[in-house]
């Protein structure tokens, strides 16, 4: 688990334990399914097209990373999965930032990578009450890129701010994001 100064909750990364699998059901996915922008109440700021999936498509595939998650915690707990979707971002397509209000937990899976891909960041909420000086001295970035390679995938508190930064490669680069609550703990 990494914390910087800003993150007052958590986010962690690892590859997924089934990556290959994640991977070939995304891009089943992208071949079967539509783009379908109008479905998404959100993201009139940013430049993305967006495949709505159903949770259940994604459960199975979830769930490896999901005990990862509950192993590093030392913690079993009861969640509920929303509904994926899956992001292409084209050349110069952009994620706004944004949080996932209303939810707990959010995570991104990465099905690749390459040079010159939109990067996922994350951004303090906060730094707009530091002056410059103070930034100067306590050495602070208002952004952090967690370091993210093909077949990763990322879980973080779904109240701090992130984004993705264009993308400026003519590959397409593609995730499947969904959010979770949680139900209940037990420490084990």
């Amino acid at each position: 688990m990494i914390n910087t100064p800003f993150l007052s909750e958590f986010y962690t990364v690892f590859p997924a334990p089934n990556a290959d699998d994640f991977i070939s059901t995304i891009d089943k996915m992208c071949e079967t399914k539509q783009v379908d922008n109008e479905f998404f109440s959100w993201g009139k700021h940013c430049k993305i097209d967006r495949i709505p999936v159903l949770w259940k498509d994604f459960y199975d595939l979830y769930k490896p990373s999901l005990e990862i998650l509950s192993k590093d915690f030392k913690k079993l707990f009861e969640y509920t999965m929303y509904n994926p979707w899956i992001n292409l971002y084209k050349r110069g397509y952009f994620q706004e930032i944004h949080d996932h209000a209303g939810h707990e937990i959010s995570s991104v899976f990465f099905a690749n990578d390459g040079v010159d891909f939109g990067k996922f960041f994350f951004m303090d909420r906060n730094s707009c009450n530091f002056s410059d000086d103070y930034e100067d001295f306590i050495s602070y970035s208002n952004t952090h890129e967690p370091i993210i390679k093909k077949g990763d995938i990322i879980f973080f508190s779904s109240h701090i701010l992130h984004g993705v930064s264009p993308h400026e490669s003519d590959e397409i680069r593609k995730t499947v994001s969904v959010n979770f609550n949680i139900h209940s703990v037990v420490t084990t």
